[in-house]
């Protein structure tokens, strides 16, 4: 695993764009972490146990701490989990997760949590297990299904995640991640968030969303950041965001970006705050029936306002798009909105094909500085200026986004069960996945 990581990152890092500054992923091989098996089922687990999570606790604090280089086991099969749990500061260990646990309690916070890990893989190796949320029995009121946390050298594949009742796999901080091989369900509604991630030096790549919130998001603080072979699958849509003050974000690649509904393909979203996002590239995005296409919006209603006077965007880049919106003058397939108080500069778009299946449509510029639109504005002095709306024909050379089988029509309802899916082997049209499924190896 480690030496795929490392020859993959090699490689990515002699391409001009990539933004990974180096290794990601475990630094020992997952062999080396298999001296030592902890099966939960000899510290008081069962399979059906209405609580695994006391049995997960103990077999990681008894005998994954006292023994380096070993496996925390969930052998496959069914458990129920009602105690949630946090796993800190083990160093060269794995968490093999072949069963399908589900959440029975209600209380908050995060059901599993890897916390100050080092050289860490948590996988299936049947590429079936994972967590069953039920989130459409607590809504927004239980918790969060995975979490790692200010961990480091570490990867977390294979695993399906299934209706939350609030986010599904948060990167929270930490350095040299990699996050691959993923399958995520989650209800039409938001706060059902897909993948959220922060910190330095991490890679998402061959990941399917299905909710109504974040696809595969970046958030503050964020520095090398790549994202790629993405399936927005009836999902809110990939995004930047949202930001406030104090927002650090540079030096973020997505490219291979595959919108299939949903809310929006990329949205950077922000309300007033301070700070920079900056050396950003978005690349080969294709996107079919969404409301927005390509969205900058720093006056986003649905956030509280910042205490700043914006979020300062610069050196921002989207190349190689194809796609068009449901309404292209309900909600323009490109918007570029940004704050008045720090004007928007250096926006590129380039061979952006962005159209409306109404065969109308409109885009949108305030305040921003750059090249591509035909409503933005190109020149020295970055000043204000108020919202430009121009009538827009279609793209020379646009073509209809091919599809992906295995697009959703529509999302799930978020007040009945999501069924558990499979982990598909192919993200983007017409590139394979980066690494085999596990099971496949």
């Amino acid at each position: 695993m480690s030496f795929k990581s490392l020859l993959a990152s090699l490689l990515l890092v002699s391409v001009a764009s990539a933004q990974l500054s180096g290794h990601v992923g475990p630094t020992s091989s997952l062999s080396a972490k298999q001296a030592k098996t902890c099966n939960v089922l000899d510290y008081g687990g069962k399979v059906g146990s209405s609580d695994i999570g006391p049995a997960i606790q103990k077999a990681f604090d008894e005998c994954v701490k006292k023994n380096s280089g070993s496996t925390l086991y969930v052998p496959a099969g069914n458990y129920n989990m009602k105690t949630w749990v946090t796993l800190k500061n083990g160093s060269k260990w794995a968490f093999r997760l072949d069963g399908l646990i589900t959440r029975t309690a209600t209380t908050g916070g995060n059901m599993i949590a890897i916390q100050g890990a080092n050289d860490f893989e948590m996988y299936s190796a049947n590429s079936a297990g994972g967590i069953q949320g039920h989130g459409y029995q607590c809504r927004n009121a239980g918790p969060r299904l995975l979490r790692v946390i200010k961990s480091t050298n570490f990867s977390v594949h294979d695993l399906i995640l299934v209706d939350s009742p609030e986010f599904h796999l948060t990167i929270d901080n930490g350095s040299n991640g990699e996050v691959y091989n993923m399958a995520i369900r989650g209800a039409d509604i938001g706060g059902s968030d897909g993948v959220d991630v922060w910190g330095t030096n991490h890679w998402v790549h061959d990941v399917e969303v299905t909710n109504r919130d974040e696809c595969v998001t970046v958030k503050s603080p964020a520095t090398n950041i790549q994202v790629e072979r993405i399936w927005c699958n009836q999902s809110g849509g990939s995004a930047i965001g949202s930001l406030s003050d104090g927002t650090a974000i540079e030096k973020v690649l997505y490219r291979n970006v595959y919108t299939n509904g949903g809310n929006q393909a990329l949205m950077i979203k922000s309300n007033k705050g301070s700070g920079y996002v900056r050396n950003v590239q978005f690349d080969n995005f294709l996107s079919h029936g969404t409301a927005y296409g390509l969205n900058i919006d720093q006056y986003w209603s649905s956030q509280k306002p910042g205490q700043g006077a914006g979020v300062q965007l610069s050196d921002i880049t989207f190349s190689n798009w194809d796609g068009y919106v449901s309404d292209g003058m309900k909600r323009p397939p490109i918007q570029l909105i940004c704050a008045d108080g720090a004007p928007c500069t250096n926006i590129k778009l380039d061979n952006v094909k962005m159209w409306s299946k109404t065969e109308k449509a409109v885009v949108k510029c305030e305040s921003a500085y750059g090249t591509g639109v035909d409503c933005i504005k190109n020149d020295s002095k970055h000043t204000a200026y108020a919202k430009v709306t121009k009538t827009i024909s279609k793209p020379k050379g646009f073509t209809t986004p091919t599809t992906m089988h295995g697009d959703l029509k529509s999302g799930f309802p978020a007040t009945a069960a999501i069924p558990t899916p499979t982990i598909p082997t192919s993200f983007f049209p017409g590139l394979p996945q980066i690494s085999p499924l596990a099971k496949n190896k």
